[in-house]
């Protein structure tokens, strides 16, 4: 308890005496006070915010500081009401002072900084930004445990946000995109596309022959082609009334993961709400196609 009397002089030198006729902060009176303080500055009637100067009365000099008398309990508990004040609103405002200042001695952000903050920023999901933890939300709490004062997010939740998805950009290809356009009455061609420069995009397909049954699983027989290269400069055309089918598509990129496979399905136009005859292949199935 021996700094408890050092601290006591410290407070005496720095509080002053005409600070008892300020009201709760917390209270209405005292914010009407300090927003006409304010207000009056920024009209230019006065020179200075002094947001004291509306509080009249008379001063009644601060009391004596004298802890001798004080047994070691009382001591003790003073300290602890001393500790969850200063813990509460002082710490409180004092890191919000701390903040104005260092606001007042900031420079001018430097692009460099910007981006390099922008890295940090997009493999997280919550703050702060210097954690790159996107799988595990009970490792963060060791490494930062101040910040936790909210419930962690489930890895659902983080893998579904958006900053994980553009954490991906720059470690993983891109997913390609099946697309079935036609180019005639009766033909329709499919086309891949991938947004990832230089990447290599794999497509396989399949078809459920409904005629004819697996006699193993009693499922109607699937017929599956091996993954192939997609070359952009062929041309992939087939009938509209083809037989639905799947097409299975992902990519690859040296120096990037492979991307998530695309599973794309093609619905024949059908008229008056009949089926399209069946079609046991398909033009552009590459390979000899696998039964399963």
């Amino acid at each position: 308890m021996e700094n408890l009397d050092a601290f006591a002089r410290q407070v005496a030198a720095i509080v002053r005496p005409e600070w008892q006729l300020i009201p709760n902060p917390s209270s209405d009176e005292w914010k009407q006070s300090f927003n006409k303080a304010v207000h009056e500055y920024l009209r230019g009637d006065v020179e200075c915010c002094d947001y004291n100067s509306h509080y009249e009365g008379e001063v009644q000099p601060l009391p004596s500081i004298d802890l001798s008398h004080l047994s070691q309990k009382e001591k003790y508990d003073l300290s602890c009401r001393v500790l969850a004040m200063m813990d509460g609103l002082w710490l409180k405002g004092r890191k919000k002072i701390e903040a104005i200042e260092l606001s007042r001695r900031s420079n001018a952000l430097d692009f460099d900084e910007v981006v390099a903050y922008a890295q940090r920023l997009r493999g997280t999901t919550y703050s702060p930004p210097e954690n790159v933890n996107v799988h595990d939300p009970t490792r963060h709490c060791e490494m930062f445990p101040q910040y936790h004062f909210l419930g962690m997010p489930l890895i659902s939740e983080m893998h579904a946000s958006r900053l994980f998805a553009l954490s991906k950009l720059t470690q993983q290809s891109s997913s390609p995109k099946v697309i079935f356009e036609p180019v005639s009455e009766d033909m329709h061609r499919m086309r891949i596309e991938c947004a990832t420069a230089g990447a290599v995009i794999y497509y396989q397909t399949s078809r459920v022959n409904t005629e004819q049954i697996n006699p193993h699983t009693s499922q109607p027989t699937v017929y599956t082609t091996a993954p192939a290269v997609y070359d952009a400069s062929r041309k992939f055309n087939f009938k509209t009334s083809s037989n639905q089918f799947i097409v299975y598509a992902w990519s690859t990129c040296e120096g990037l993961r492979q991307s998530e496979v695309v599973r794309v399905e093609y619905n024949p136009p059908s008229s008056e709400g009949t089926a399209a005859p069946a079609k046991k292949s398909f033009g552009f199935f590459l390979g000899k196609e696998k039964k399963r």
